[in-house]
């Protein structure tokens, strides 16, 4: 304590941003809330509420500084743990230790750090660890390893993992009948771009389905066929865009991300993937057969693990309801404003099409009753400029539709989440109740088992029921295994619908945000348009009220001009 009270600022009420990253990458906090302003006795007082730091993680950390073992050994006596752990204010010291010795050469023969030399440094130095992104990545390995039962990323983490993007091409491949689609697939993380068809995204989904049936894998858009027209467009429009969230989810999935299925459907090159694909895995092992801690699962599950995953299950089938309803929202927001460019765009080929007919002119009796008979042939002539404006208008629409199809695209991402975990819940469910009806059997055949011993039966009968309890035995004890280790993998994957339920705020902002660039770049057109519109007779208006010739108001008597209202 009397250490503590003896920190330097930078250590306590003001640290630098550097230490901040580093304790939000260590404590694995999605944010870092490292400013610890006030007393010291808050400090002490709110730390305890502070994830701590893991052992491992802060000796990992120590290791890519480059200093000797010896300065080591000191830093971490100064630093205090407790427990095999650092608190914040404890990390915050060490890591100005670190940079501290740095500065100084970091020899064997160098003095070891002291608080005194760090007391009197005017500001915090500067630790040298390297890429911070690399070392993100090691500390989520070690927390895994560590806590295997957390899940242990953020959304940023997860995002951070892969981009991927899908574009459908618009020539397509094949000959008559089959005739095909294709999309290109470009993965941020492989730095790769190749052609799929549909069959390949076919293909990858039943493998995975058959390697990772205790996880979420997200369900593949429905085929279908294409309408003709319009109707045709928006199913391609919407599959490509469902494609594409598939393949997002695959990518940051923190288990599924690193599967060798999917790193060669990102970066095979041949011309039939599926055929690739199918011989060089055929039909893969579940994860609950390779993966290592399969076995011994139990402990890690608690034991009212069904009772919380029953009620994990019922609210995401309510939020999948709401949140559908808001996707299908989104949707007709981008629809209607496509279908408002597309009128804007439709009276702008109208008006063209009025402007350009020189054949469309009134009749010569028209210039006997009227005065303004030449107006038309002055609105004609302006035409064509409104018509430019209104094109221009058209084309914001669908700038503001794009914008509102990115926020769709994020819905739909959250909702095929949501989706793939309900069915993981239902299949982990209808396993629990295979694994209560094979004890049902197991129990039944014990019964008629010793009701034989009781009665006398035939010996053979009496073999036969003892050969059945011992195979169903077998299977039971398999069956409690995979029951266990499935509760395992659904609370990792509950966690990993926390982690990605702030896409929520996020979609929302960024609605907000297309809704105020969208409308604004559309008044701004429309503002455009007001005096292209007013000067179509501005002309003729000028030469009514030019000097001598008297306008409509001039030609009123003075007392006519005070009796009009």
């Amino acid at each position: 304590q009397t250490i503590m009270a003896e920190d330097p600022s930078f250590c306590t009420d003001n640290p630098p941003k550097q230490y901040q990253e580093i304790y939000r990458i260590l404590s694995g906090s999605s944010s870092s809330n490292s400013d610890s302003r006030g007393s010291t006795e808050d400090s002490s007082a709110s730390s305890e509420l502070e994830s701590p730091i893991d052992r491992g993680l802060f000796l990992a950390l120590l290791e890519r500084s480059g200093l000797p073992a010896g300065t080591l050994r000191s830093i971490w006596s100064l630093a205090e743990p407790a427990d095999n752990y650092l608190t914040k204010r404890g990390l915050f010291r060490a890591l100005a230790l670190i940079g501290l010795s740095q500065a100084g050469g970091g020899s064997e023969r160098q003095q070891a750090p002291s608080l005194a030399a760090l007391r009197a440094l005017p500001e915090a130095p500067t630790p040298n660890f390297g890429d911070l992104a690399s070392l993100a990545k090691e500390a989520a390995r070690l927390r895994r390893e560590r806590q295997p039962a957390k899940m242990s990323m953020s959304l940023e983490e997860l995002e951070e993992l892969d981009t991927v993007t899908v574009t459908l091409q618009q020539e397509q491949k094949g000959v008559l009948v089959f005739r095909h689609r294709v999309y290109k697939v470009t993965s941020r993380r492989y730095d790769s771009s190749n052609l799929r068809r549909y069959n390949d995204f076919r293909s990858l989904n039943e493998l995975l389905l058959q390697r990772y049936p205790y996880r979420i894998v997200p369900q593949l858009p429905g085929k279908g066929r294409p309408l003709s027209g319009s109707g045709g467009a928006a199913f391609l429009e919407e599959r490509e865009r469902g494609l594409q969230c598939y393949l997002n989810l695959l990518a940051r999935h923190p288990t599924v991300c690193d599967d060798e299925m999917l790193r060669l459907f990102f970066t095979c090159s041949g011309e039939d993937f599926e055929k690739a694909l199918r011989s060089a895995f055929g039909r893969p092992l579940d994860e609950f057969l390779t993966h290592a801690q399969a076995a011994s699962v139990k402990q890690l599950v608690s034991p009212d693990a069904v009772q919380r995953h029953e009620e994990s299950r019922r609210f995401a089938q309510g939020l999948l309801q709401r949140l559908t309803a808001c996707r299908d929202c989104l949707r007709c927001l981008a629809e209607a404003s496509r279908s408002a460019g597309a009128a804007v765009a439709g009276l702008a080929v109208r008006l063209d099409e009025l402007g350009r007919q020189p054949q469309l002119q009134p009749p010569v009796e028209w210039a006997a009753m009227s005065a303004e008979a030449d107006s038309w042939a002055q609105v004609q002539a302006g035409l064509p400029r409104v018509t430019a404006a209104y094109q221009a208008v058209a084309a914001r629409y669908e700038d503001k539709a794009a914008l509102e199809d990115s926020v769709v695209a994020s819905a739909e991402y959250l909702v095929m989440l949501i989706d793939g975990f309900v069915q993981l819940a239902e299949r982990v469910k209808h396993l629990k109740r295979d694994h209560d009806r094979s004890m049902r059997n197991l129990t039944d055949f014990k019964k008629r088992a010793s009701s034989h011993h009781m009665a006398g039966r035939d010996r053979w009968a009496v073999e036969d029921l003892e050969n059945r309890i011992a195979k169903h035995e077998s299977v039971l004890q398999d069956l409690e295994a995979r029951t266990h280790f499935a509760n395992f993998c659904l609370g990792l994957e509950t966690q990993l619908v926390q982690a990605n339920l702030p896409l929520v705020r996020s979609l929302l902002l960024s609605l907000t945000g297309s809704q105020i660039v969208g409308h604004a770049q559309i008044a701004e057109h429309w503002s455009n348009c007001k005096p292209l519109v007013e000067g179509l007779l501005q002309q003729q208006q000028q030469q009514q009220r030019s000097p001598g010739i008297p306008g409509p108001s001039e030609n009123r008597s003075p007392k006519s001009a005070k009796s009009s209202p």
